[in-house]
């Protein structure tokens, strides 16, 4: 390890392939081990639980202020909450970070860590609630397409940090049925001559595939292509005649160099994200160019209402714990009077929907960035029999659109606010926007405790007082938390 000094202070600098003897004393939030004794630059060591002891290699060293990264070489004791991990693509994978701890001991470090982030409110954190299943939970699936010596084509994920894909196939967290057609849409691929998209080259046509699975068991496929093969229909029929699940196949064009997803409406394919970084909860483009090869453009999910999802538009990958969390909404907003609810980021508004399933005579408006899951969430509601001025769905920023609103705001009554922003979490002007309409109740559903703290401060000082904040345990296995935090207007 290099010493050097900086304003008169040793700070220990790391070097790749520096082998170290080490004690880890607690878990990052990515679910590595931190090694606390080589501050001020930490080093955060996957696949080491605290109290264990090993030797470790350094991997990557951060040209900024960020931890250095390693992996075990040696270990040379275990806690007692390690148990073997069910996959055997665990470590390599990087998705499932913590299913070497079990599953007690995950909950009890989510809640943890959210109450660690929230810490400076002081706030009421329940337990971590727990999911009704640990592994094979994920109904939604995105897989990158690489060339294979002997398979030809391979469906799987980037390793973290790489362009590296790995075999997904035993992959526990996702739906047995989605890895299935993955594997039969590979196979008829590579015998149909169907070449897997190479970034360096720009060439091939396969580039990535998109799985869905709904509550009746339907599956959705969408096939993202740099170019048209002329043995398309050959594949379209191959799956179907393996797989009568299949109800739907989506074709998306994307020619775009680099390994962005899917490409932004107007060709803005170079803003587009890319898939090695993709949150579920990011929307993924307009579907104007898509083309549908069999059935709909779209799914029908039942949640606690029937939700019309399509290819794009987000929807969380767990039905149980989203179910659960719906319901537990709707239950904590049942007592409350309101003429009014704003679903804002509403995606296909499976949430604002479950809410006014309680308030029959409550008016509903959602607010999304996104017109394609908009449109979902006016079929949606359409086919549950509620006419526009129930429930109507505005395609825009939740800053613009409220502000649009605020003078309509005397007509809108008693007004309550479900938010369920992006990871990033809300701008300043989409949270001055939401107070400027003063509802009296506001549910905040988050995948980042972080970008909670943020915001949760923001309204804290702007007349609202948090009741309580419920984590969910939406993606067992993995350091990924929901929350669920009631606000009310002071």
């Amino acid at each position: 390890m290099e010493t050097v000094m900086q304003e008169g202070t040793a700070v220990k600098k790391f070097r790749v392939g520096q082998v170290l003897k080490v004690k880890a004393g607690l878990l990052a939030a990515s679910g590595a081990g931190v090694v606390a004794d080589h501050v001020p630059s930490p080093l955060h060591v996957r696949d080491l639980l605290p109290s264990e002891e090993a030797t470790v290699v350094i991997q990557h060293v951060s040209r900024h202020r960020g931890p250095a990264h390693a992996v075990v070489q040696r270990r040379y004791s275990c806690a007692a909450e390690r148990v073997v991990p069910s996959c055997t693509s665990f470590g390599p994978c990087g998705g499932c970070a913590v299913l070497h701890l079990t599953y007690s001991a995950q909950l009890a470090w989510k809640g943890r860590t959210v109450c660690d982030e929230l810490s400076p409110l002081s706030l009421d954190v329940k337990p971590c609630v727990a999911a009704p299943s640990q592994v094979d939970y994920r109904s939604r699936v995105k897989l990158v397409a690489t060339a294979h010596p002997l398979r030809k084509v391979l469906l799987g994920a980037f390793a973290p940090r790489s362009h590296t894909v790995l075999d997904m196939a035993g992959c526990q967290t996702n739906r047995r049925t989605l890895m299935a057609v993955a594997k039969t849409v590979a196979e008829q691929a590579a015998l149909l001559g169907i070449p897997s998209y190479d970034e360096a080259t720009a060439e091939g046509a396969l580039r990535y595939v998109l799985l869905r699975e709904v509550d009746s068991g339907a599956v959705q496929v969408s096939l993202v292509l740099a170019e048209r093969p002329p043995q398309l229909s050959a594949l379209v029929d191959a799956v179907v005649r393996h797989h009568d699940c299949v109800k739907s196949v989506v074709l998306h064009k994307n020619a775009s160099r680099g390994n962005a997803l899917l490409p932004l409406p107007g060709g803005a394919s170079s803003q587009a994200t890319p898939v090695s970084h993709l949150d579920d909860d990011q929307v993924m483009g307009e579907a104007e160019a898509d083309e549908v090869l069999l059935g709909e453009a779209f799914l029908w999910e039942d949640l606690t209402v029937r939700l019309r999802v399509s290819a794009r538009s987000f929807l969380q990958v767990n039905r149980e714990v989203a179910r659960l969390i719906y319901r537990e909404v709707a239950q904590a907003l049942r007592p409350v009077e309101f003429d009014t609810v704003l679903d804002l980021y509403c995606g296909v508004s499976g949430l604002g929907r479950s809410v006014l399933a309680d308030h029959p005579a409550a008016r509903l408006i959602g607010i999304e960035v996104g017109a394609t899951a908009i449109a979902d969430a006016r079929a949606s509601a359409q086919s549950a029999g509620l006419p526009p001025e129930r429930a109507g769905f505005h395609i825009g920023t939740v800053e613009e659109v409220l502000t649009e609103l605020t003078s309509e705001r005397p007509a809108l009554g008693r007004v309550v606010a479900l938010l369920n922003p992006p990871r990033r979490g809300c701008s300043e002007e989409a949270l001055a926007a939401l107070v400027a309409m003063a509802p009296s109740h506001i549910i905040y559903m988050s995948c980042s405790p972080h970008s909670l703290g943020r915001d949760l401060k923001w309204l804290h000082e702007h007349g609202y007082a948090t009741k309580q904040v419920t984590p969910y345990d939406m993606h067992p296995g993995t350091p990924h938390i929901e929350c669920v935090a009631e606000l009310v207007r002071q």
